[in-house]
């Protein structure tokens, strides 16, 4: 008979964190499951309950005077036209492009010689943000994390103090965390503006499945943000 070993010190703490990790994140799936499945059964009750959700999803904050206008890389075509119409309302009078890196495609098509229009920059001189008001950074993989460190860091070497950051009606709330987590304490707190003008709406996002699909999978990445980070 071969006894059994003793676990290393530690070892057997960070087994019961893990599991209660996993624990958590497989009750909050549970629930959400619960949640969506009740709101399905009662028709009456499925509107109220996912109106609820896609209002908790899209997180906007009062719009003030800023130094920037930020538009980040999953902003598409619907942020150009809110950081357009704040720049005409005269909210700042610069804007920031956060641009993920180039992709391997991005790079064969350049290798080849072959060059594409400036979809963004042109979008925004026809909507009467000129050229010179218009900056760019690198965002890296263009994710959350890596955006949103792109931004502080960009930020602290302009010497920038007010910033509005145009983002996706769903990537509000999460975008929002993830930015005033890492926000200089000495700055104001950044202002996070949800595009008017994107598909996605509280009252019937579970209508299309496009942006059926958008609100689910947001809800996941926010329900393992609030798991990783409780506060």
């Amino acid at each position: 008979m071969v006894a059994n070993l003793p676990s290393r010190p530690g070892q057997s703490g960070r087994r019961l964190r893990w599991l209660g990790f996993v624990g958590r994140r497989h009750l909050a799936i549970v629930a959400l499951a619960l949640v969506l499945v009740c709101g399905a059964l009662v028709p009456g009750v499925r509107t109220a309950v996912l109106s609820r959700v896609g209002g908790f999803l899209i997180s906007s904050d009062p719009v003030g005077p800023a130094d920037v206008l930020v538009m980040t890389p999953e902003s598409d075509l619907s942020g150009s036209i809110e950081i357009a119409d704040l720049y005409h309302a005269g909210r700042a009078k610069s804007v920031l492009i956060l641009e993920a890196a180039p992709t391997s495609i991005d790079s064969e098509f350049d290798r080849r010689g072959v060059h594409f229009p400036d979809l963004t920059l042109d979008t925004f001189a026809q909507l009467g943000v000129p050229h010179a008001a218009v900056s760019r950074a690198d965002a890296g993989d263009g994710g959350t994390t890596q955006n949103t460190r792109a931004l502080v860091d960009w930020v602290r070497q302009h010497r920038i103090q007010r910033v509005i950051v145009v983002v996706s009606p769903t990537h509000g709330r999460r975008y929002t965390r993830a930015l005033r987590r890492i926000w200089p304490s000495e700055l104001p707190a950044p202002i996070i503006r949800t595009t008017r003008y994107h598909p996605f709406r509280a009252d019937n996002w579970w209508h299309s499945r496009t942006t059926l699909r958008e609100g689910l999978v947001e809800l996941e990445k926010l329900g393992l943000d609030y798991l990783a980070h409780p506060l």
